[in-house]
């Protein structure tokens, strides 16, 4: 039996990345990558995405930006699951082709997992240039009620007094090698926990006869709203307003990386 990814976890810098992606499983794998790409995106490609969303909504306040960014990610979300159980559908369409379908469709979903946590955690004013942050605050939303639990276990000394800080409030506090050992933990956590869920809607989208197409878009939806109110759990609440004003309409230009427009239809 080989080794679970577990085992190649350790705390600090000694883990075993390569070791961790090849014992991962198939999601696992997807989970890794999609957190490699969001960690090495431009920090500008995120907040030129928040100020374009302002530039074309000036009078919006924080809390409706962030509506938008929630309709775009559960959009984009319900639209890929729906479209790669629909495929079901087509004579001939095979086994293998439609595992390879939901594999695409599942890296897109975590991408944009990834990315919607990062902007939701910018429109609050919390600094996302840090690499190693960003890639803590996403698997803290990602993990939910176990994340939070693990930074608040985690942060020790850094509390005030009996007083539990949010989740990413604490995170800020963590010096770079600290997040090393903290984001090793929280992934070991989060590579059980997405497996399981991205496994148990996997199977409802390869069912024949447009059935998988329904299952396909309600559980993508499930699981979009479950990383929306984890992200609004674990990155606190909004400001009531803004304390810069809005670009000019047509002063900033949407960034083009990647699913972007995709995300935004």
């Amino acid at each position: 039996m080989p080794p679970k990814a577990d085992s190649y976890i350790t705390d600090g810098m000694g883990s075993d990345p390569q070791s961790l992606e090849r014992s991962a499983g198939p999601a696992g794998r997807m989970l890794i990558k999609a957190m490699d790409r969001a960690v090495s995106m431009q920090t500008s490609t995120i907040s030129r995405y928040v100020d374009f969303l302002r530039s074309q909504h000036p009078d919006h306040s924080p809390a409706q930006i962030q509506e938008l960014l929630n309709k775009h990610f559960r959009t984009l979300a319900t639209g890929s699951g729906a479209g790669v159980g629909a495929s079901a559908m087509i004579p001939g369409i095979g086994f293998l082709t439609g595992a390879a379908a939901i594999s695409a469709e599942s890296v897109l979903f975590l991408d944009a997992a990834a990315f919607y946590t990062v902007a939701s955690a910018y429109l609050r004013g919390v600094d996302i240039s840090e690499p190693e942050r960003r890639r803590a605050l996403i698997l803290v939303v990602l993990l939910g009620s176990k994340g939070n639990a693990l930074t608040d276990i985690l942060a020790g000394d850094l509390k005030e007094g009996s007083r539990t800080l949010p989740p990413v409030s604490t995170i800020s506090r963590f010096s770079v090698a600290r997040l090393g050992e903290v984001n090793n933990r929280m992934m070991r956590m989060a590579l059980k926990q997405v497996t399981k869920k991205m496994g148990a809607s996997w199977v409802g989208k390869i069912m024949p006869f447009g059935i998988g197409a329904v299952i396909g878009s309600v559980a993508n939806r499930r699981l979009a709203t479950k990383v929306i109110a984890n992200a609004a759990e674990s990155l606190g609440p909004l400001p009531a307003q803004f304390t810069t004003p809005a670009p000019a309409k047509g002063s900033v230009k949407e960034p083009k990386a990647g699913f972007l427009k995709r995300f935004r239809r």
